[in-house]
Formats: C-alpha cells, sequence, structure tokens
C-alpha cells in the first residue's frame, strides 16, 4: 500500500483491493494513470546500482515542468472516469479517489512549496551566468538539498503507487522491461556528460 510519510505525518493512500471482476473501464483507467506516472523522471526518478533516488542528468526546471503537467494529466484522467462510471463496490474505491489524494497530498504541497522558489531563483541566475552549463548552475540553488529531499519523497511514494496499480489492475509491469544492467550503463554515461560539461 502507498504510504505517504513528511516529517511526523504520514497517510496511507491506498489503492482499494480489488474483489470482484475488473471492468475494462477501471483498467483503463488505472493503465493511464500508470502511464503517466512511470513516463516522467520527475515523478518515478532513476535510482544508482544501491537503490537510492538520483537526480543525475536531470535538469530541474523541466522536471517541475513535467510535474506540473502530470497534475493536469491527473485531473483529466478523473473528468473522464466520472465516479457513476466506474463499477466499484463503494465509492470510496474508486480510482479518482487516490488520484486526488495524490494531487492534494503529495503533488500540489510540492509544488506549492518548491516550484515558484526555484524558477523564481532560477531566472535570476540564468541571467547572472548566461555562459554556465545549466547543470552546473542548478547546482547553486541555496536549498536545493532540502528540495531534493522532498522530492524523492514524491518519487518513492509515486513508485509505489505505480507498484500498487499494476498488483490491483493486473497491469504489465512495465519497469521491469528495462535490465537494471542497462540503466546502470545509461546513468554512468550520463554523468560522465554532465562532468564533461560542468567542467
Amino acid at each position: 500500500m502507498p504510504v505517504f510519510s513528511k516529517g511526523n505525518f504520514t497517510l496511507n493512500l491506498g489503492i482499494a483491493s480489488i474483489s470482484t471482476e475488473i471492468s475494462e473501464e477501471d483498467r483503463q483507467c488505472a493503465w493511464e494513470l500508470y502511464c503517466e506516472l512511470t513516463s516522467r523522471v520527475a515523478l518515478m526518478g532513476k535510482e544508482d546500482a544501491r537503490g537510492e533516488l538520483v537526480f543525475t542528468g536531470e535538469l530541474y526546471d523541466q522536471s517541475l515542468d513535467s510535474l506540473y503537467a502530470f497534475f493536469r494529466e491527473a485531473r483529466g484522467l478523473m473528468r473522464r472516469y466520472p465516479v457513476g462510471r466506474i463499477k466499484s463496490e463503494s465509492t470510496q474505491n474508486h480510482l479518482g479517489f487516490f488520484i486526488a489524494a495524490l494531487l492534494e497530498v503529495v503533488i500540489r504541497p510540492f509544488l506549492e512549496q518548491w516550484q515558484a522558489s526555484y524558477r523564481h531563483w532560477w531566472s535570476r541566475e540564468c541571467e547572472r551566468l548566461p555562459q554556465a552549463s545549466p547543470f552546473e548552475r542548478q547546482q547553486g540553488y541555496p536549498q536545493l538539498q532540502k528540495m531534493l529531499e522532498d522530492w524523492r519523497v514524491v518519487r518513492r511514494f509515486c513508485r509505489s503507487a505505480a507498484r500498487e496499480l499494476t498488483e490491483q489492475f493486473k497491469l504489465p509491469d512495465v519497469t521491469a522491461l528495462e535490465p537494471p544492467e542497462l540503466k546502470q550503463q545509461w546513468l554512468a554515461e550520463t554523468s560522465a556528460l554532465v562532468e564533461k560539461q560542468d567542467v
């Protein structure tokens, strides 16, 4: 079950266990949410060889754009699959409730806390250091470690939610398609490219 924990706050945002036969509309809604989650580095992140979430090769302003785009897409999913059309034993087991909680408890607070602050700083830094590589420039954000710490919390939750969707709605796990060795090779090559740009 996906559990969101930040500081002293912990909330179980479980996706209801489906005991009856799943309708195709339920599965389609779950699949669309799953695709949005797993196709965005901003939500899933990348793991190093130790399983730690890393931000290697990531431009934070673009990832913030992707996070906000996910917010819009998830709201669209809630509209396309209204509660009255989904076949569920209880309305509160409806996937739309999970999506709403994901947006309100996990995504919105993160965006409200960090998006404006980072973007304001970023625009000033782009003017101040126009020749610096974006990877080098973004390392100067004064609250970088705190922002990345909060972002890891969001990403851990989204990874857990994606796993839960595959289990509850019998979806194929696309995250298992890429061999771990290939992921690590890409990560190492990306790190080398970023380091070269920062020199």
